[in-house]
C-alpha cells in the first residue's frame, strides 16, 4: 500500500496540469493549434538529439528502441487488419497510430525513476527514441493519409525534422563528438517545458469536446491495446529474456515493463490536432486511459514487480 500511494502522489501534478490546460482554454483562449506545432517542430527535436546524444554512454541499450519500434509497428499493423471496416472517416487511421505508441515520457520517467533509481534514465531515452521513430515516420504518415494524398502525406514525414536530428546525434557519436556542457544543459532544459505542455494539449482538447466526439467503440479498443496487449506483449517478451536470452538485467526489464503499463501517448493528441483528424476523439479518449492509469499503474507495478 505504501509503494501503491508514493506512486500516486508522483503521478498526480500531472493531472493538474491537463487541468491548467482546460482553464488556459475556456478563459485565457489559448489554441492547441499554436501549442502543437511548437511541441512538434521545436521542443521534440531537441529532446531527439539529446537522448541520441546520452545513449553513446549505454551502448548495450540500443536494442530497446528497437524492440519498442518493433512492438509498436505490430500493434499498430493488428489494428488496421481488425478495425479498417469499423470506419472510414480517419478514425481507424488515428486509432492504430494510439494504440501503437504511450505515454512513455511523462509518465514512464517518473514512475521508472522511483521504483528502478537513476539508472532507468538512459533506458526511458531509448524507450523513448523507439517511439519516436515509430511515431514520426509509420505512424505520422498513416494519420496524414486521412486527409492528404500519398504524395503530400510522405512530404509531410520528411517536413518533421526529428529524424534529422535523431541522424545528427548518431553522426557525433559515431565521430566520438560530445557538445560543449552548456549546449547540452540548454538541451536539457527543453524536457521540462515539452512535458507540462504536452499534458496540457490534454487539457486544451478536452474544453473543445462536444457531445459528438465520443466514441466508445474507439475509446475501447484504444484502452484494451493499451492496458491489456501491451502489458501481455512486454510480460512475454520479460518471460523469453530472463529464461532464455538473458539479454537485459533485472532493473532494466522492471523499467521495460512499467513502460508497457504507461497510458495513452499525449503525442497521439498533438498529431491529431496538427493534421486536423478527430483530435477531440482522440483527446477524450488519451485524458479517460490517464485517469485510468492514475489507479491501474500502481495496482500493476505494486502486483507485478
Amino acid at each position: 500500500m505504501s509503494l501503491f500511494l508514493a506512486l500516486l502522489v508522483k503521478i498526480l501534478p500531472l493531472y493538474v496540469l491537463i487541468l491548467l490546460g482546460l482553464i488556459a482554454n475556456k478563459f485565457l483562449h489559448v489554441s492547441k493549434e499554436s501549442i502543437s506545432g511548437l511541441i512538434i517542430y521545436i521542443l521534440a527535436p531537441a529532446i531527439v538529439l539529446l537522448g541520441t546524444i546520452q545513449s553513446k554512454s549505454h551502448p548495450e541499450l540500443l536494442l530497446i528502441p528497437i524492440i519498442f519500434f518493433f512492438v509498436s509497428t505490430t500493434i499498430c499493423l493488428l489494428n488496421y487488419f481488425s478495425t479498417r471496416k469499423l470506419w472510414h472517416d480517419g478514425t481507424e487511421k488515428v486509432l492504430m497510430f494510439a494504440s501503437g505508441t504511450g505515454n512513455v515520457g511523462y509518465f514512464g520517467l517518473p514512475v521508472c525513476l522511483a521504483i528502478v533509481g537513476d539508472i532507468a534514465l538512459p533506458i526511458v531515452v531509448m524507450v523513448t527514441l523507439g517511439l519516436m521513430v515509430f511515431e514520426n515516420t509509420i505512424a505520422f504518415y498513416i494519420v496524414a493519409r486521412a486527409s492528404h494524398s500519398k504524395k503530400d502525406a510522405l512530404l509531410k514525414v520528411f517536413k518533421l525534422p526529428h529524424l534529422y536530428f535523431f541522424v545528427t546525434g548518431i553522426l557525433l557519436n559515431f565521430f566520438n563528438f560530445t557538445p560543449a556542457q552548456q549546449i547540452l544543459d540548454f538541451l536539457d532544459s527543453f524536457k521540462t517545458v515539452y512535458f507540462t505542455l504536452g499534458m496540457m494539449v490534454i487539457g486544451l482538447s478536452l474544453a473543445e469536446i462536444k457531445a459528438h466526439h465520443v466514441d466508445w467503440k474507439f475509446t475501447t479498443i484504444a484502452l484494451f491495446n493499451k492496458f491489456i496487449l501491451w502489458p501481455a506483449i512486454f510480460l512475454g517478451l520479460i518471460y523469453l529474456d530472463t529464461h532464455y536470452a538473458h539479454i537485459f538485467d533485472q532493473k532494466t526489464e522492471s523499467a521495460l515493463l512499467i513502460e508497457a503499463l504507461v497510458p495513452l501517448s499525449v503525442t497521439s493528441v498533438i498529431y491529431a490536432t496538427e493534421l486536423k483528424v478527430h483530435p477531440e476523439k482522440v483527446a477524450l479518449t488519451v485524458a479517460i486511459s490517464t485517469l485510468i492509469a492514475l489507479f491501474y499503474i500502481p495496482a500493476a507495478i505494486a502486483f507485478l514487480l
